[in-house]
């Protein structure tokens, strides 16, 4: 089920073998390499995801502003006269 690979022709090899015997190479692909990115790249996300919910927790206290106070125009009062 799990086979190492020669990475050059595909033949399967044995996972002591330092080279292939059909062609020589010496790049030998691990059956697990595929499944170690994978996690990894879920550990990754979920501290990601983690990280940011911590963030908008701890930034939430701050009133957000609106477009339309961009646009509020304040009229001054006059000088009475």
């Amino acid at each position: 089920m799990y086979q190492y690979r020669c990475a050059c022709c595909n033949t399967v090899v044995s996972s002591t073998d330092t080279s292939c015997p059909e062609c020589g190479s010496h790049s030998i692909r691990s059956p697990f390499g595929f499944w170690f990115f994978c996690i990894v790249t879920c550990l990754v996300m979920a501290v990601g995801i983690i990280g940011g919910k911590i963030y908008l927790q701890q930034n939430d206290e701050e009133p957000q502003k609106v477009i339309s106070d961009l646009f509020h125009v304040t009229e001054k009062t006059k000088p009475s006269e």
